[in-house]
């Protein structure tokens, strides 16, 4: 691949291709007649700017393996400069090609999107407080009036645990860092229990057949609001892969095989997937958020010392297995298709 951008003889830019819009995430209007030092790192040779150099000598110049240096790191590229041609040069063209990747890059392109989302997080966070009060408000409302449907007060009672649990953790963000939230004895049967109350009628309107099977499992060190978004962010995916009907199967279950983990595995008859590396989920801008809500499910998981795991099928379904240490080893996300 190649990198291409001109200049003008005050060293302006006047061409920058795609390919610098992908690199550098600058867009052509954006750089369009600035230096092209403030945009990317000069370029010397002989201890000049080289552009300046082919610009006074009318000659190109070739630079193999030039360093540039990355933070916390360094790249390589092969540039070759070239007067444009006709009359005095008052222009040159640069070409960089055989570009190295700088590893902190790679990295920092890897979390661009958790970057871009966080900066809105805030005003996103008080963005929810509104409606979530006005729903707390039809809730209570509600319950009054039906007081006498066990069915809905079973329901509404989950719905006002889950608000207070919501307004709890916008105001904990929004003071703090949700990290600094501390991990206490967690029940993850009784967890799953309440998530499958909680999803029951969203299974029921898409016809989709559950089936809950508890095991026998120690309580685990966590935040209980974060494992359950994430379990039921999997849930959701789940269900969203069977619009049309389908079995979900939950089980929670200790394994001793590789460390002493409690399980959480969910299984759906969706149409299953193309074997996607879940450590580097595709940008929610381009699918429509598919794959955002595994990457911060892994993330979560991660923080809790244990690992996330993928087995799918493409046309038999989807089975992902959310890994928690019981007595605080640490692992890594595996998948496995």
């Amino acid at each position: 691949m190649a990198y291409i951008f001109s200049t003008d003889k005050e060293l302006r830019i006047t061409f920058w291709s795609e390919d610098l819009v992908r690199l550098t995430g600058k867009e052509a209007a954006q750089v369009r007649g600035r230096k092209y030092f403030e945009v990317l790192q000069p370029i010397f040779s002989d201890g000049k700017d080289a552009l300046s150099l082919v610009l006074e000598e009318k000659k190109g110049r070739i630079l193999k393996g030039y360093v540039f240096c990355c933070l916390l790191d360094h790249s390589t590229a092969d540039i070759r400069i070239s007067p444009a041609k006709g009359g005095a040069v008052r222009a040159v063209k640069v070409t960089i090609s055989n570009l190295s990747p700088c590893s902190f890059a790679v990295s920092f392109r890897h979390s661009q999107r958790f970057i871009d989302i966080g900066k809105n997080a805030s005003t996103l966070a008080h963005g929810v407080r509104n409606p979530l009060n006005a729903i707390k408000g039809a809730v209570v409302y509600l319950s009054e009036r039906y007081a006498a449907e066990p069915s809905f007060v079973e329901f509404a009672k989950i719905m006002n645990e889950e608000i207070a649990r919501l307004d709890s953790f916008i105001s904990k963000f929004l003071s703090t860092s949700i990290s600094d939230e501390g991990f206490s004895p967690t029940d993850l049967n009784s967890l799953m229990k309440k998530l499958q109350s909680f999803t029951s009628l969203q299974a029921h309107v898409r016809n989709i057949k559950p089936a809950y099977e508890y095991g026998d499992i120690p309580p685990v060190m966590a935040n209980a609001f974060q494992i359950e978004q994430a379990v039921l962010s999997v849930l959701n995916n789940a269900m969203d892969a069977m619009p049309s009907g389908g079995r979900l199967t939950v089980k929670t279950q200790r394994e001793t095989h590789s460390g002493d983990f409690v399980t959480i595995e969910i299984s759906d008859t969706g149409s299953g997937m193309d074997g996607r590396r879940v450590d580097n989920p595709p940008n929610p801008r381009m699918t429509k958020g598919k794959g955002f809500g595994l990457g911060i499910t892994r993330e979560v998981l991660q923080y809790h010392g244990g690992h996330l795991e993928i087995l799918s099928d493409k046309g038999k379904g989807t089975t992902v297995r959310l890994c928690l240490p019981i007595n605080g080893e640490k692992s890594t996300s595996r998948v496995n298709d």
